[in-house]
């Protein structure tokens, strides 16, 4: 979290997302890069909501992620929870995303 919050805020800004993940993706994005920058969207959790979507990224790019994972089915699920790795590894797989 220091990278993307060295304030200690407790909040990741879009602008910190995008700056870790210019510097994590200078070269070629991978599936645990995308991963990983999800994860730290999500506040180290293993699914992220709607709402951290449409929060952390611009309109057009959460509703993208939305409208395309499926839901989360972990035991520590919420409402709403979205599964981001396997659309990670969708995005790097033979999909139709």
């Amino acid at each position: 979290m220091m990278l993307v919050d060295p304030n200690n805020t407790g909040v990741v800004t879009f602008q910190a997302f995008i700056d870790f993940m210019t510097r994590e993706t200078a070269e070629t994005d991978t599936a645990e890069q995308v991963m990983a920058s999800f994860k730290i969207l999500a506040g180290d959790k293993n699914y992220i909501t709607v709402e951290e979507l449409r929060r952390e990224l611009p309109a057009e790019q959460a509703e993208y992620c939305i409208s395309r994972m499926v839901k989360y089915v972990g035991s520590d699920a919420v409402p709403g929870a979205l599964d981001y790795v396997s659309f990670s590894n969708a995005l790097y797989g033979e999909s139709d995303l």
